[in-house]
Formats: C-alpha cells, sequence, structure tokens
C-alpha cells in the first residue's frame, strides 16, 4: 500500500504536463497502472483508519510494574486478567469433573473474556 506522502508526491508530479505518467512511475518507483489511477481518480487517499474499539485498547500513560505478575506492563495487565479467566475456567472444570451428572455452566463472556453479569 502506498503511503499518503507518496500519492502526494504523485500528484505534483502528475500537475508538471513536461512529465508522463511513464516518467512518473520510473522516478517514484510507483507501477504505470497505479500512476494512471491516480491520475483519473480512482486511486483514493487512504488514511490509516483506527476502530472505535481499537482506541479503548491503546495504552495509557506510561508502563508501571503490575502487582499480580510483576511484569512491567500498560495497566490494566492483561496476562493477569487471562490468568484470572483460565482459573476460574479450570475451577468450573474441576467441579464438572467431580460431579459426572451435573452438567457444566456455561459462562457468558463478552468480546474482551469479561464475564458478563446475569
Amino acid at each position: 500500500m502506498l503511503s499518503a506522502d507518496r500519492i502526494q508526491e504523485v500528484r505534483q508530479l502528475l500537475a508538471q504536463p513536461e512529465l508522463s505518467q511513464r516518467t512518473i512511475a520510473r522516478m517514484t518507483g510507483v507501477s504505470r497502472a497505479t500512476i494512471g489511477a491516480v491520475a483519473s481518480g480512482r486511486r483514493p487517499d487512504y488514511q490509516p483508519r483506527v476502530r472505535a474499539d481499537e482506541e479503548d485498547d491503546r495504552p495509557q500513560g506510561p508502563p508501571e510494574r503490575c502487582r499480580g505478575c510483576g511484569g512491567l506492563v500498560f495497566m490494566p495487565c492483561r496476562l493477569c486478567k487471562v490468568r484470572a479467566i483460565k482459573a476460574a475456567d479450570r475451577e468450573l472444570a474441576l467441579k464438572a469433573r467431580n460431579n459426572p451428572f451435573a452438567e457444566a455452566p456455561r459462562v457468558p463472556r463478552d468480546r474482551t473474556g469479561e464475564r458478563i453479569a446475569e
């Protein structure tokens, strides 16, 4: 994928009437087809898109020492969160193994693995 700067450079070169698309392609290292697409407007500027749910996952502030595992992480510590979820799942599986006639309860979870309050 071409960067926005590279596309801008191609547009500036296309504005010069003495340069052909082939020459511009050689100068910039971009294919002639891409130069033609930029010239005709079929090739838009792709800006990096960040999904709304990814914005929440970005680290906030400097890394800190986790009280649970001691790692230098961006809080909250995902490793400790996953370990707690797995421990709870193991405990449920152990209870189900001890009572073979009981059906193992399903634990509703959201996309981050957190249990959903019932």
